[in-house]
């Protein structure tokens, strides 16, 4: 029972964020953050929660952007959320720093996607079977969500994918630098 209930209000909230981002009053509060602090978080999280193996990737060196820590941390959450969902095996969460770019991969080792249907991923409603969402209570709207906040903080996001190989989120962001000390 209560996890019908979480899962209801997510699907609450996914759509009282789309429709705030069409009205364009979504707002973002966008601070200095850590990603590797972030992220190690965040995975420690999700891996207690969901009991499957999460590795995590920070390097050394530390990886500065300016977001909204909450959106940030929702966007993180949902992409582990599919990882989960459509792998059976571990996900690997990766910071690095790529010259002026911070890059954060989400990656699964599941089925993959087929690259015909890649494109749409992000599309509102856009499942990919039918069959496999009933078991697993997607909406469609994860992704969408995922796009319209990862754009809405200044960052883009893409898919890597291969069938038999599992799938790759990419999210990047410009590297953020106080007194322009990068």
């Amino acid at each position: 029972m209560y996890f019908m209930l979480i899962k209801k209000l997510r699907r609450h909230r996914h759509l009282l964020d789309l429709a705030r981002a069409d009205s364009g009053s979504i707002h973002f509060y966008l601070e200095p953050i850590i990603l590797n602090e972030l992220v190690t978080e965040i995975g420690g999280m999700a891996q207690q929660y969901n009991n499957r193996t999460i590795n995590i990737e920070t390097g050394a060196e530390k990886v500065i952007i300016k977001a909204d820590i909450n959106r940030l941390k929702q966007v993180l959450l949902n992409l582990i959320d599919n990882g989960v969902k459509y792998s059976e095996k571990e996900i690997t969460i990766k910071v690095e720093k790529i010259k002026e770019t911070a890059i954060i991969q989400v990656s699964d080792r599941g089925s993959g996607i087929p690259l015909a249907q890649q494109n749409r991923i992000f599309e509102r409603f856009y499942r990919l079977d039918e069959a496999k969402c009933r078991n697993t209570g997607g909406t469609g709207l994860g992704l969408s969500i995922v796009k319209t906040l990862v754009e809405g903080m200044g960052g883009k996001i893409s898919l890597r994918s291969q069938l038999g190989e599992g799938s790759s989120f990419i999210i990047s962001f410009p590297v953020y630098c106080e007194n322009l000390l990068c």
